[in-house]
């Protein structure tokens, strides 16, 4: 009797185990799918704003990016329309707030930046404007990278880990630094004058870069994992 008790407890146990695996397989092809989509929304919005900042030769395209959780929130809600009704386990929900944290603070930072700038540029003189000015794109693809890679954690997937953190400081450093300004300054044949509106959409490639090796690349490696 006591070794009946024995084998049911163990089987409870391997019961619960296996339903926890595929809890987080499932999961696991839900959030790659979502870092997808996300990653391709992101690519086809930082190509958007780079069309209308060259087309209206400002950065005023990038105010575009505001709406961007927006854009990804009706993507998620027409893909996952016929799982909303499915209960949300432990996995998915941290998954999914820590996505929502990131959104809640990238657009808060933006707004913020927007606002510094527009207050900044007109009560400061240019050379104290420039020592002060907030740099945007490095902190939201910094913001990004842990994003992943808290999902890499949560997901217990080491080499999303490593995706995230090689993504976020690698495009960071790229735009923090200005690499990509100085590439720009000893490659173009512009003069110094006509560098305002290339240097306008070098954001958008950074964001491209993160939106591909961050989200793209570590979505299509989740789907296909999880089949």
């Amino acid at each position: 009797m006591e070794e009946n008790k024995n084998l049911t407890a163990e089987r409870s146990l391997e019961i619960i185990r296996e339903q926890i695996e595929q809890s987080r397989r499932t999961v696991s092809k839900s959030t790659g799918q979502a870092l997808y989509v996300s990653g391709l929304c992101t690519i086809a919005m930082a190509g958007v704003v780079a069309i209308v900042n060259y087309v209206s030769q400002t950065a005023l395209g990038h105010l575009l990016w505001l709406a961007m959780p927006l854009v990804i929130w009706i993507a998620m809600r027409n893909i996952f329309k016929k799982r909303q009704h499915e209960p949300e386990s432990l996995v998915g929900s941290l998954v999914g707030k820590t996505w929502w944290t990131f959104a809640f603070f990238a657009l808060g930072f933006f707004v913020i930046a927007i606002i510094w700038g527009f207050i900044g540029g007109r009560l400061l003189s240019p050379s104290e404007y420039v020592l002060i000015n907030i740099k945007i794109a490095p902190t939201i693809v910094l913001l990004m990278g842990m994003a992943v890679t808290m999902t890499g954690h949560i997901l217990k997937q080491r080499w999303l880990v490593i995706f995230g953190i090689a993504a976020g400081l690698l495009c960071f450093m790229w735009e923090h630094f200005g690499i990509g300004n100085h590439l720009l300054s000893y490659l173009t044949v512009l003069s110094p004058e006509k560098w305002a509106v290339p240097f306008a959409t070098l954001p958008c490639l950074t964001i491209v870069l993160f939106a591909f090796i961050g989200l793209v690349l570590p979505g299509m490696m989740l789907k296909k994992q999880s089949l």
